[in-house]
């Protein structure tokens, strides 16, 4: 059976990712916040999906996108699966995508649901109410919808008709807090890399290979480690250097309490000084993910003189890192990169002129088929400097 993934706040860098772990051929995007896998749920490793925020089953297709319709399927569909559930109350929510009704209707369509899904399995159901058309990723934990006698059914409109599929996984909200706010070493001024954005530069970078604690993963800018924490909880070794002996410390600290807070396994870890132009890393890792330099932290536009001048800065730094790793890694090993881009306008981004480089200096950008025209940043809206995900490999 076909799987759903409901993309997050930047839905780009979700499918890329996906695309990069399962396979052009089995990847379609049916609206712009949802994918589609042609693989069952249990071959979806949603735990190290750090661009998707729910994982769903299809469970069945209607042939129509009337609401009507889709009322009574929900109902029938909904009382086959609570059969097969353990007992207790039910636990229902719903969320619509690209549905034209009101959470009105859908609240209304909850009630009618519950009574004939109360008659047919006679038992107790309550529903989770719509403030919007979409429940959130918290709405669903708070509300138990993936729990034992959980039922979170996704309404989603395709080029078929309509697709009924029941979520089996949301995103742990408070393993991600502790990853990233419970470490007991963190730098503001070093800047504060999402666990989730950790988790996508590894996919990008590893691919379809399945984590071993044969493959190592560098970070050759580890900062406070959360690359390799993030490699680690998937299950490959890790290797992290930084410039700064106080980040060496930092990361150390850190990847001791993830040691104590959960399981590795057979992985090993190493850290050490080094200056990314310059140092030579042994052994040789199998990948390279991690955030590059970014430059200087703007919070409010700066002058266009001073952005060239850091734009200039930050190219020639990274320019002699890809010159330096290129010497050490054997032809073909992939490489994802955080570089900064800076955003001049809303959604407009001068980039790096090393990216129109590449090439020369012995790199393939890797072409992605669901987003071959699309620039991979992760970034808000009032953010400044943005990073931009270089997906390369070693000529």
């Amino acid at each position: 059976m076909h799987s759903i993934l409901i993309l997050g706040r930047q839905p780009t860098l979700g499918l890329a990712e996906l695309e990069s772990l399962y396979g052009t051929e089995a990847l379609s995007v049916i609206q712009p916040h949802v994918a589609q896998l042609k693989l069952p749920v249990g071959q979806v490793d949603f735990d190290r999906l750090g661009g998707s925020t729910r994982l769903a089953q299809v469970i069945t297709t209607i042939p129509s996108k009337l609401w009507k319709d889709v009322e009574k399927q929900l109902a029938k569909s909904i009382a086959e699966i609570a059969a097969e559930l353990p007992e207790g109350k039910l636990q229902l929510g719903f969320s619509c995508f690209d549905i034209p009704i009101t959470p009105a209707k859908l609240n209304a369509t909850g009630l009618t649901v519950k009574k004939i899904v109360r008659s047919h399995t006679n038992r107790s159901v309550r529903i989770t109410p719509n403030p919007e058309l979409e429940l959130n990723t918290a709405q669903v934990q708070h509300n138990h919808l993936t729990g034992p006698t959980g039922i979170e059914m996704l309404i989603i409109t395709s080029d078929e008709g309509t697709i009924l599929a029941r979520t089996i996984a949301a995103q742990d909200i408070d393993s991600y807090t502790l990853r990233d706010r419970g470490r007991p070493k963190r730098d503001a001024r070093v800047g504060m890399l999402p666990p989730k954005l950790a988790q996508m530069l590894i996919n990008l970078a590893t691919g379809s290979e399945k984590p071993t604690a044969n493959l190592t993963v560098l970070d050759p800018f580890c900062g406070t480690g959360v690359v390799l924490q993030e490699a680690l909880l998937m299950g490959y070794s890790a290797y992290g250097t930084d410039l700064e002996p106080r980040m060496i410390d930092y990361t150390g600290e850190n990847l001791d309490w993830l040691d104590g807070k959960f399981t590795l396994g057979n992985t090993e870890m190493r850290i050490e000084t080094g200056d990314a132009t310059t140092h030579q890393w042994s052994p040789v890792p199998n990948f390279v993910a991690g955030e590059t330099y970014l430059g200087r932290p703007f919070t409010a536009k700066p002058a266009p003189d001073v952005l060239a001048q850091t734009i200039s800065e930050v190219n020639l730094i990274l320019k002699k890192f890809l010159r330096n790793i290129h010497t050490q890694l054997p032809a073909g090993t992939r490489l994802c990169l955080a570089v900064p881009a800076w955003q001049t306008a809303p959604d407009r981004f001068k980039h790096l002129p090393l990216i129109d480089q590449i090439g020369d200096l012995g790199y393939n950008q890797v072409r992605l088929e669901q987003v071959r025209d699309a620039k991979l940043l992760y970034y808000r809206e009032d953010q400044i400097v943005a990073r931009e995900l270089l997906v390369l490999t070693r000529k």
